[in-house]
């Protein structure tokens, strides 16, 4: 595996693009994945919709004077929502200009046929879009749809767009898909173009996310499964869902960096 692996920034949901790059970097990784989900967390300042180029070079400069590049945006809560064409194609915009090759999002609600009719005439258009710009679009393991790698796979298999692929969230599949990683993430593999490496403490539905090493999922048998992924990987914290300091965060970034360090795949 020769993966490029970095940081996905809603780890630091609470805080600032400024601190979560500090932390980012002091922990020693040198790729993040910037985070932007309306309502929640917008590390592309101001907001991607009203994004300058003036605010690229910022961002890009902050990011080279931290020594982190950026190769991803993640940009969930958007799809399944009015005007999400636009204000997804606002996003690619975005990338584009960041000079980003790859965007994780989620599906959105898709609980109907319909819901599932619109989805994938959305998914072609947004596809064309990104593929006319060079981007990769990943859709991550999450939510009640889109909730293992299984479904995942069948999901890619039937927008069969070359830049439309499955980020795999190692934790999510448990907690909104009920699913062991460890025999699930098979089905996904021929169609994985993004990783969210996560840990896990409890079962379906519980909030419990520490450090890598730290929950119970066997990344003994993950990283086997993947030692021929060659593409980019995010670690991601997010604790208990309660707010955290920024020192605890950056302990547990730096614990995760050391957990990976310790298998050989980064440092």
């Amino acid at each position: 595996m020769g993966s490029k692996i970095g940081v996905v920034t809603s780890t630091y949901v609470n805080f600032s693009m400024e601190q979560a790059l500090a932390g980012i970097s002091e922990s020693g990784f040198k790729y993040v994945e910037l985070a932007t989900i309306p309502g929640i967390i917008d590390h592309i300042l101001p907001r991607p919709e009203e994004m300058k180029d003036i605010n690229i070079y910022r961002i890009l400069d902050i990011c080279k004077n931290q020594g982190l590049e950026i190769y991803c945006i993640a940009a969930h809560e958007r799809l399944m929502k009015e005007n999400a064409v636009n204000n997804f194609k606002k996003v690619i915009d975005t990338a584009k200009l960041l000079g980003v090759k790859y965007i994780t999002t989620d599906t959105g609600r898709v609980n109907t046929e319909e819901d599932r009719k619109r989805f994938y005439k959305e998914m072609k258009i947004l596809g064309d879009y990104a593929g006319n710009r060079d981007i990769i679009l990943c859709l991550e393991t999450h939510g009640d749809w889109c909730n293992n790698g299984k479904i995942a796979s069948e999901i890619i298999k039937n927008i069969n767009y070359a830049n439309i692929k499955v980020n795999y969230d190692t934790a999510n599949v448990i907690f909104y898909g009920d699913t062991n990683p460890e025999k699930d993430l098979e089905y996904a593999l021929p169609y994985i173009g993004f990783i969210h490496l996560k840990d896990k403490k409890g079962g379906y539905k519980v909030w419990n996310f520490p450090a890598l090493g730290e929950g119970e999922i066997n990344f003994d048998r993950i990283f086997k499964l993947v030692k021929n992924y060659n593409g980019p990987i995010s670690v991601e914290v997010e604790f208990d869902g309660n707010k955290h300091p920024l020192d605890e965060i950056n302990d547990a970034l730096k614990k995760s960096y050391i957990f990976l360090e310790d298998y050989g795949l980064i440092g």
